[in-house]
């Protein structure tokens, strides 16, 4: 029974040994590209003023920056 243990152990050391390597951390963006994602975001879809109807600006603001994100700052990419 020992044995069996020592067995399922190292195969799911092993296991995980393999796996650990294929995964990558998430890297942080930089500042100075958020801010141009943001400033970028909102020139392409303006806040409406408050008090006004629901207009998806937000929605559009946030998918806009994903892209930019994305793309490096660099919109001009297709």
């Amino acid at each position: 029974m020992k044995k069996l243990a020592k067995r399922s152990f190292l195969l799911v050391v092993l296991a995980l040994a393999a796996y650990l390597p294929t995964t990558y951390p998430s890297s942080a963006i930089s500042a100075d590209l958020a801010n141009k994602c943001r400033a970028m975001a909102i020139k392409a879809h303006p806040t409406p003023p408050a008090g006004s109807k629901v207009s998806g600006a937000e929605k559009a603001q946030r998918d806009y920056f994903q892209a930019c994100v994305a793309k490096g700052g660099d919109m001009d990419k297709n």
